[in-house]
């Protein structure tokens, strides 16, 4: 392999890998723009010397590729991080995984298909995020089953908990049942803002079972 075709992949790695990174540095996330930069050059040097090992010795091109694709594993599952009942960094690994497999078509020289990729990663984070964030905004009707402490300050915690995300308590049945409070509630309210108030309310130590 000539040295300018070997400089044009390097050099493609970068902006392709460049521009992923430039979004999720744009968006605040852990892994920016060196860290999917370097990715993506570390995959496409690996492509390139797995294409010269099989062309001098006449080995498989894929046995280094396969290395790479489980290192990479390794290093997506450390940006995953679970924070109670949360857990965050999913999106970073699937992005750090579709990086390195982007440098690897680049080091291989399927200029078309890493470009492809590319546009796609950039086009589900940029449009489609838009389009999830409009549904997140859609208020809906939700069930929820609490049982707590017989206690009516905790009623009205929970109470307190939901409508303070901007939440409307359309109905709200309460009843001793096995001596806790039985609080049965049809809330409105967007899908987002039902995440983080069911969050909160698993985190009360007063509230026994909770079930949508």
């Amino acid at each position: 392999m000539i040295l300018n075709e070997v400089l044009l992949r390097l050099f493609v790695s970068v902006l392709l890998g460049g521009l992923i990174g430039l979004e999720r540095r744009y968006h605040d996330k852990p892994a920016g723009f060196m860290t999917n930069t370097l990715i993506c050059v570390g995959s496409c040097v690996f492509a390139l010397c797995s294409a010269y090992s099989a062309s001098v010795s006449g080995g498989d091109p894929a046995r280094i590729a396969a290395q790479v694709v489980a290192g990479v594993g390794f290093l997506g599952a450390g940006s995953i991080l679970r924070e109670g009942n949360k857990i965050s960094g999913l999106t970073t690994a699937a992005s750090i995984w579709v990086v390195a497999a982007i440098g690897m078509a680049v080091g291989l020289g399927n200029f078309v298909l890493a470009a492809s990729a590319t546009f796609a990663a950039l086009l589900l984070q940029f449009v489609v995020r838009k389009i999830m964030d409009a549904f997140d905004h859609v208020r809906l009707f939700e069930s929820i089953t609490i049982k707590c402490e017989p206690d009516w300050s905790v009623v009205e915690k929970i109470n307190s908990t939901i409508t303070r995300h901007k939440a409307d308590i359309v109905k709200e049945e309460v009843f001793k049942d096995e001596g806790l409070f039985i609080i049965k509630l049809v809330v409105n309210m967007s899908s987002r803002a039902f995440s983080s108030t069911f969050r909160e309310l698993l985190a009360l130590k007063e509230i026994k079972f909770l079930d949508k």
